[in-house]
């Protein structure tokens, strides 16, 4: 395609409200930019912006011009949205936590989600807009044969970018891509994360193909049902069993006043994030120690290997199926099914479908629980809370609809020789000053995203010598969910010592950490 630069006369007040124009564009880059960045980046950030503009600029055919103008200034509109999302929302840069929870949102979740985040599409629209607009105004009274400068130094500005990113890799064999490194000074620096988040969802497509050669014995439980529940964004804060103010919980202290249940007290989540915290639950992989090929040592593979029939029942989505930690392992159990309508409840029959089956088993139900927004996860008839603002009303009805789903599975399984663990992935910051009052932790996450409820749960056909009931307060780290699970399933590997849950927890003493969205290490103790 030709491209030519026919003279055109422009009046003065409209180069000087294009100029103007121009120029706040280049001040929004910069003030976005500076929130998160060290001013070299910004510097370059801003570079790579004018330079694109004003080389859209010097194209004369109108719909090439436009093409070009949203393929490249669209991606810079949503790289600035997605970090003032973060910023606004969750106090951070835009990091590899949050961009594996977009690879892995659902469509109607997202749906929700942008109902609630619609300042941030407003945003988006607007700067898409303006960056739009200002590309195909004010053209530039300087000689045709300077037209192409603008286009000569933008790629020599990426070259140089590539050619600083090769010899940093030469010197520190850094482990992120040159690409990565490039996109970082663009001002597309969201795009990093992205691309690291599908870096490893690749080493997830493996999961079925590096299942341990487990060396295992079994012991007797006295359990033949259990059912592990994976909650999502319950906060111990907000229910009645942990202290609460409001009754959140009768299930539950009615099962505690019975004996059936153990509580953990100060049980503490891996991460801020599902996409975080579950694996690092479910599976071998550590918050010291992190390692994606160990996500082939899960629950799922060694109850496999225990010869016990495993179902994964989920109400979260599927995400990117072999693209996804939680979906890859969820694939390796001999039965699995997302259910994408309706609430939570939803999941009990196909969990009273699994439970006639004979034989040992373990049934894992992946709950929607109370992630935001909360309104959104109980049928209206479950709205028994009211009197408090919406945003708590909402989210109390949601912890309380959580705990009437535990009522129905304690009445499913209470004349059957059945366990059922629980745990909630992570929980969740309240800020009534922010527009969404409930919501995910972060970088530097404080303790109330990080405290969750844990309990296991007995049967009254399982024998009182395999019950381990009452109050656990040490502090304990979902991180290792995995180990209690073997235990609790009965299973030992060779050469480990060969422990009940009982005895283990009673010897469980751990210095706790966690990971926030940015993957940084904090010790429990020293944790806001």
């Amino acid at each position: 395609m030709s491209i030519i630069f026919p003279q055109k006369v422009t009046r003065p007040h409209s180069q000087i409200f294009n100029g103007i124009l121009l120029l706040i564009s280049i001040l929004i880059v910069i003030g976005v930019n500076l929130l998160n960045a060290k001013y070299n980046a910004v510097i370059n950030r801003t570079l790579i912006f004018l330079l694109l503009v004003l080389t859209l600029k010097c194209i004369d055919n109108k719909l090439f011009r436009n093409i070009l103008a949203a393929i490249l200034l669209v991606p810079v509109a949503a790289d600035m949205t997605l970090q003032l999302y973060a910023l606004n929302n969750f106090n951070s840069e835009f990091s590899y936590g949050f961009a594996l929870s977009v690879l892995n949102t659902t469509p109607s979740e997202a749906g929700s989600m942008l109902g609630l985040y619609w300042r941030e599409c407003f945003i988006f629209v607007v700067l898409a807009a303006l960056f739009i607009y200002i590309a195909n105004t004010g053209r530039w009274p300087i000689s045709y044969r300077l037209r192409w400068v603008p286009a000569i130094i933008l790629c020599l500005t990426v070259a140089g970018f590539f050619t600083q990113a090769y010899l940093h890799q030469l010197r520190k064999s850094n482990v992120e891509s040159m690409t990565q490194r490039v996109v970082q000074a663009t001002p597309y620096s969201t795009a990093k994360v992205f691309m690291q988040a599908m870096e490893d969802n690749a080493v997830i497509a493996d999961i079925g193909n590096n299942i341990p050669d487990y060396r295992i014995s079994l012991s007797d439980t006295g359990i033949e049902n259990y059912v592990l529940i994976i909650g999502e964004s319950e906060r111990t804060a907000n229910m009645g069993i942990y202290g609460y103010k409001r009754d959140t919980t009768p299930e539950l202290e009615k099962q505690k006043q019975k004996q059936q249940l153990l509580l953990f007290r100060n049980a503490i989540a891996a991460a801020p994030v599902t996409i975080m915290a579950v694996p690092l639950a479910m599976t071998a992989d550590t918050v010291t120690a992190r390692d994606p090929l160990k996500y082939g040592d899960n629950i799922i593979n060694i109850a496999n290997k225990a010869g016990y029939d495993t179902y994964w029942y989920s109400r979260q989505g599927k995400g990117g199926a072999h693209n996804n930690v939680i979906a890859g392992i969820a694939m390796n159990a001999n039965q699995h099914e997302w259910v994408e309508k309706g609430y939570d409840e939803a999941l009990l029959p196909l969990l009273s479908e699994a439970l006639k089956k004979p034989g040992k088993k373990l049934i894992v139900l992946h709950l929607y629980g109370s992630h935001e927004p909360a309104c959104e996860r109980f049928p209206a008839d479950q709205s028994v809370l009211s009197g408090g603002s919406k945003a708590d009303d909402c989210y109390d009805n949601s912890v309380r609809y959580t705990d009437t789903l535990m009522g129905n599975v304690f009445r499913a399984l209470e004349n059957t020789r059945s366990s059922v663990m629980y745990f909630s992935d992570h929980g969740l910051v309240r800020d009534p000053n922010r527009a969404v009052v409930y919501s995910h932790g972060g970088v530097n996450p404080p303790k109330e995203a990080l405290s969750i409820p844990m309990f296991i749960w007995y049967g009254d056909l399982v024998d009182s010598k395999f019950k381990v009931t009452g109050d656990y307060n040490t502090p304990w780290s979902a991180d290792d969910v995995n180990v209690l699970a073997e235990r609790w399933l009965g299973i030992h590997r060779q050469g480990e010592p060969v422990n009940t849950v009982k005895s283990w927890l009673a010897g469980y003493d751990k210095k706790v950490s966690v990971l926030d969205t940015t993957g940084k290490n904090y010790d429990w103790r020293n944790i806001r």
